[in-house]
């Protein structure tokens, strides 16, 4: 996976941050609580550490876990 620039909402603070999964890295400019939106979906703050040499808040999200796909039961037809 690559990190992407995403938009932050905290309260009324908002920040560019970097995100690759559950992964999110961003300026230490904001309070963190329970949750944070990103790009306008709430999530859930897992952990968090302060990367004091950089002064960036490194956040671990906790994400729901992928969505299964279901089987038809048919075979998927393979090379010829």
């Amino acid at each position: 996976m690559a990190w992407n620039k995403v938009n932050v909402s905290v309260g009324k603070d908002k920040v560019v941050a970097d995100m690759n999964g559950t992964d999110l890295e961003m300026p230490n400019v904001i309070e963190l609580g329970e949750s944070i939106n990103i790009d306008g979906k709430s999530y859930k703050v897992s952990s968090f550490e302060l990367d004091e040499r950089d002064d960036r808040l490194k956040i671990k999200l906790a994400m729901a876990s992928p969505k299964k796909e279901k089987s038809d039961d048919k075979p998927i037809k393979g090379r010829d």
